[in-house]
């Protein structure tokens, strides 16, 4: 009898929660008071992340990208989203069962950052945006670009011109259309279509490259941008650092929300699986996306493993040096990259010590795990071969071959059988760490999968793509090295 009532409560519990689930409601807002309580998303850097930081009520949840902050209140992981209102257009809102709860009364202006330094840049551009919105011009790509047009016709055009002249670098913050966005390789959207105007009117080409917006204001403090763009609205605590062309346009802020009165068409996972790769690969040929990124990882992880062990010998030789302060130096070398992050040197380097230099972003990656590699490739030699006894050594001198010989015969298909294992391993942390050189503006096979979410906004298929590659990736360099490996000898 107890056993029954307990399973009928049980049931009705169930059927309580069900009930529950279906009588929930969308969350209404009506002002910024009712976000009280609520776990609140922004982008991490944005304006509204600023604001919304000093209050209490809130819990407020930072994240790197729009894709990202789709997925988590998609999932119900937060409560309320908050960003421009061009961004989710009627399309996505739709497919993703969202809606717009509010918006704000009032926009933000947003221009474009310059270095204080270059006023006649910056007047340049205020010049290009004044004529633009005399002319008509600025009204037609808005009316394009603003709306869901860009998005019915399914083709983009921007601006046409040629130029020979110094490169115009542009640090995007926020590669997201409909401002500033990736199409087959081409960068199109308002933004860019306005800074075409401005590279015409100079005589320069654009350089873009996509940044996060941390990033992308760093890059342009530091020298490695001319101007910075993705929504960027006119703050104090922005001016105070940073030069602002004239407003292009006033951005309200839109509260994005779960729509539970949505109805979502439901398909067979054939179906559902056919239409994803196609969005997410197909589509705009986006599988380029993920191509180029795997070159550009395994040219940063090979030249970076194989410059990091010829250093690793460098500091191995030196160990055994007769003088101290030469043999002092791999332990200070190696105790000082242990306390620093690999992100935060990868930043120093490019950003500080490289900053002014001209050389690649790739280039400094390469330079930056190849640090850290040669100081796990120095504790590898030293642990394997101070692992052979020296007897075989002088057994082998004593038996008439040289040192080299006695090295290269003996005393080296021992210590790679023992030091292999661990330098495999330092191999596969490399190359899974090779992820944080988005940072510095490298299209990776990390950031490829960031570039797609940014525009089908789907966290599942290009983080599993990724996650694929990464996995074949490692094993394939396992298994490289594991054919490399001296067999042992059965007596």
């Amino acid at each position: 009898m107890n056993k029954l009532l307990r399973v009928f409560l049980f049931v009705c519990a169930l059927v309580t929660l069900g009930c529950s689930a279906e009588k929930a409601q969308s969350i209404e807002l009506k002002s910024e008071a009712d976000l009280a309580g609520l776990r609140v998303a922004a982008i991490a850097g944005s304006s509204y992340e600023v604001d919304l930081s000093s209050r209490d009520d809130i819990s407020l949840q930072r994240f790197n990208s729009m894709g990202d902050i789709l997925q988590a209140l998609v999932s119900e992981k937060v409560d309320v989203a908050i960003h421009d209102e061009v961004y989710f257009n009627a399309d996505l809102r739709k497919e993703n069962g969202i809606k717009i709860a509010m918006r704000g009364e009032t926009g933000s202006p947003t221009a474009f950052l310059f270095r204080k330094h270059d006023p006649e840049l910056v007047e340049a551009c205020s010049s290009v945006i004044r004529r633009m919105e005399e002319d008509g011009t600025m009204k037609r790509l808005k009316d394009f670009w603003l709306t869901d047009k860009y998005a019915e016709t399914g083709e983009y055009t921007h601006i046409q011109y040629e130029a020979s002249g110094e490169p115009l670098r542009v640090a995007v913050c926020v590669a997201v259309a409909p401002l500033s966005f990736i199409v087959d390789g081409e960068w199109y959207g308002l933004e860019v279509d306005i800074l075409r105007e401005l590279g015409k009117e100079l005589g320069r080409p654009l350089e873009i490259k996509s940044h996060n917006t941390a990033s992308g204001l760093l890059a342009l403090a530091s020298g490695m941008a001319d101007v910075a763009c993705g929504c960027l609205f006119i703050t104090p605590e922005r001016e105070e650092m940073f030069a602002f062309s004239e407003p292009y346009h006033f951005y309200r802020p839109a509260y994005f929300v779960v729509d539970r009165e949505a109805q979502k068409e439901h398909v067979g996972f054939a179906a559902w699986l056919k239409t994803i790769i196609h969005k997410n690969l197909i589509a705009e040929r986006r599988w380029r996306f993920i191509t180029t990124g795997l070159w550009v990882t395994l040219k940063i992880s090979i030249l970076a493993i194989l410059l990091g062990s010829i250093l690793g010998i460098g500091l191995y030789t030196m160990t055994r040096s007769r003088k101290k302060w030469v043999r002092s130096f791999p332990r200070v070398y190696k105790g000082i990259l242990a306390g620093i992050p690999q992100l935060v040197l990868l930043l120093i380097l490019f950003y500080v010590v490289f900053a002014r230099t001209g050389i690649p972003a790739e280039i400094v990656a390469v330079i930056a795990f190849a640090m850290y590699f040669a100081s796990s490739a120095c504790s590898i030699y030293t642990s394997s071969l101070d692992a052979i006894p020296r007897g075989q050594t002088e057994a082998g001198l004593a038996l008439g071959f040289t040192r080299t010989q006695t090295f290269l015969n003996i005393v080296l298909p021992q210590a790679t059988i023992r030091g292999l294992p661990l330098y495999k391993h330092q191999c596969t942390s490399l190359i899974k760490g090779t992820s944080i050189v988005g940072y510095i503006a490298i299209q990776d096979i990390t950031k490829a999968g960031d570039i797609i979410r940014s525009r089908t906004f789907d966290a599942v298929i290009p983080l599993l793509l990724v996650t694929v590659i990464y996995f074949l990736l490692v094993w394939l360099i396992g298994a490289l090295l594991n054919l490399a490996t001296p067999k042992k000898r059965v007596l």
